[in-house]
């Protein structure tokens, strides 16, 4: 009893960072998958006939694939764990890519029909130094994706842990303010040093170390050409009242300013939460709506798939409680992310009362 098949993949490299399992026999894989405009993996992933698909990120991972007699126990060494249903044409499955098709078959499942997926993923150990070549890249994430037979109608996608919430973080806005080359200083401040900050000697360090040249932080900044109607840099710099930034160390007392670090006299901190372009700087209303928009996407996006997952599966009834507790999200964000995805018209949203909520799933907006 248990497992009664495996497979295993010690060096699966995501597309797009998409992985991709599919039934060897097809399906009507590509009308579920295009039917609507959601994202096709959501959160964490989704499914349909004949096909799965999950946050695979950016590096090779390892991939088990198992068939089950019965559901896994519960196991807290994974920091992300959903169960999708999976219906299954020709009762055998394999790993493929985005662009691939149907692949060979790894995985015997058994009789065509409704399965049940256990997907559990957690982040394996960071190697020491990157290699030269790409291909000797060690995997930076293990899948466990463990399939048994269920029975029709299959009960809705859920979800049992996520290391981060569902709704992404607001987006203050300010890399599409400012630009990739005037925000490239901030991030390695962020990123590239410790939570203690970063000195100059530290930041210039950190561009010789990545082959930015000598005395990256006085390299003149190239001429950049914002789109029609958004704040220039120097327009930038005047309304908060620095300098126009003419070299990258110039940039410093401007994010100052604009509270993206804070500056103690030594070092350079990131500010964690920072605040919103939009209440910083005077800013266009086309500009305001272009980042309002732009942050709802991001922020909205992926969760907002998750419900057009749990309504394909068959649960367009539900409370706004209930959908929390099987998406694991707040009851605000349940909210909010549904007027979102009426906005987009991903889900038609009917109220029955005050919680009580009827979806459906719009048609792709997207001509084909």
């Amino acid at each position: 009893m248990g497992v009664l098949g495996r497979h295993e993949d010690e060096h699966y490299t995501p597309e797009d960072g998409i992985l991709v399992v599919q039934d060897v026999g097809g399906g009507s894989w590509y009308e579920d998958l295009t039917a609507n405009d959601a994202h096709p993996v959501g959160t964490l992933g989704r499914s349909g006939r004949g096909w799965l698909y999950a946050a695979g990120g950016d590096g090779p991972c390892v991939v088990r694939l198992q068939l089950r007699d019965d559901r896994p126990a519960d196991d807290d060494q994974w920091s992300d764990v959903f169960e999708v249903p999976y219906l299954s044409p020709s009762g055998a499955v394999g790993l493929t890519g985005l662009t691939s098709g149907p692949g060979g078959e790894h995985l015997r499942l058994g009789e065509p029909g409704m399965y049940r997926i256990r997907a559990a993923h957690r982040s394996l150990p960071t190697a020491p130094e990157l290699p030269e070549d790409e291909d000797d890249l060690e995997p930076t994430d293990l899948w466990q994706l463990a399939f048994w037979p269920d029975q029709e109608p299959a009960d809705p996608p859920r979800w049992l842990h996520r290391h981060r919430p569902p709704v992404r973080k607001a987006d203050p806005g300010w890399r599409s303010v400012l630009g990739f080359q005037e925000m490239e200083v901030a991030s390695v401040v962020e990123w590239g040093g410790s939570a203690a900050g970063m000195t100059v000697a530290d930041i210039d360090s950190w561009g010789a170390d990545h082959h930015r040249g000598p005395n990256w932080l006085d390299q003149t900044l190239r001429v950049s050409h914002p789109r029609e109607g958004w704040p220039t840099l120097a327009e930038i710099a005047r309304q908060v009242r620095v300098p126009e930034p003419r070299v990258r160390r110039d940039l410093l007392p401007l994010y100052v300013a604009l509270q993206i670090l804070t500056f103690d006299g030594t070092r350079y901190i990131a500010v964690e939460d920072k605040p919103a372009a939009k209440y910083v700087l005077r800013l266009p209303a086309d500009v305001v709506t272009s980042l309002d928009g732009a942050q709802a996407v991001k922020q909205f996006t992926g969760y907002a798939a998750d419900l057009v997952s749990v309504v394909f599966w068959g649960g367009g009834e539900q409370t706004i409680a209930s959908l929390a507790e099987r998406t694991l999200a707040s009851e605000d964000d349940v909210r909010r992310t549904l007027r979102y995805a009426e906005d987009r018209k991903l889900l038609e949203v009917q109220w029955r009362g005050q919680d009580a909520v009827s979806l459906t799933i719009c048609p792709a907006g997207r001509p084909r």
